[in-house]
């Protein structure tokens, strides 16, 4: 009995490491693929079409927001739409991400603002369960998201409004 009750900690202590483990990994091998520039590691590392969904999806309800009254709303809140989506498609590259990555900002996205602007972004993890985490920097305007891809974790998603 005694054997087993250790076994089962055992398992127990490996999955808490884990899932610990596996999110830190994932922030510090993102953070230095972002500041080594290497491509082929951030492509690894973000799920980029569901990060371009979920950039869609955060433009939209920003759009959404802003619209006036009149008989041409309907029309422009469509056109600013498709244009912001063409826009998300062109400008989300791995470049891009990089940036954000480094700096927090990018595109005319701001997820965190840092004080020293020589000095790259700060992030720490916040909440989170068991398929997804958010990173947000000291000064929060928004988060990146990470869900979980098999044992491991990758970049899918951004909120604009997390600060």
């Amino acid at each position: 009995m005694k054997r087993f009750v250790a076994l089962v900690l055992l398992l127990a202590a490996t999955a808490a490491g884990w899932f610990v483990g596996s999110r830190l990994y994932a922030l510090h091998d993102l953070s230095q693929a972002a500041r080594d520039g290497d491509v082929t590691r951030l492509e690894g590392r973000v799920d980029f079409p569901a990060f371009r969904e979920s950039l869609k999806s955060e433009i939209d309800g920003k759009i959404a927001q802003d619209v006036g009254e009149g008989p041409l709303v309907g029309l422009g809140s469509v056109l600013a739409k498709a244009g912001a989506g063409l826009a998300v498609d062109a400008l989300v590259t791995p470049e891009a991400v990089a940036q954000i990555v480094r700096t927090g900002q990018a595109a005319g996205l701001t997820v965190t603002v840092r004080e020293d602007t020589r000095e790259p972004a700060q992030w720490h993890i916040e909440g989170g369960d068991l398929q997804s985490f958010r990173l947000v920097g000291s000064d929060p305007r928004g988060a990146l998201i990470f869900r979980r891809d098999g044992l491991g974790w990758k970049l899918a998603g951004i909120d604009l409004d997390a600060g």
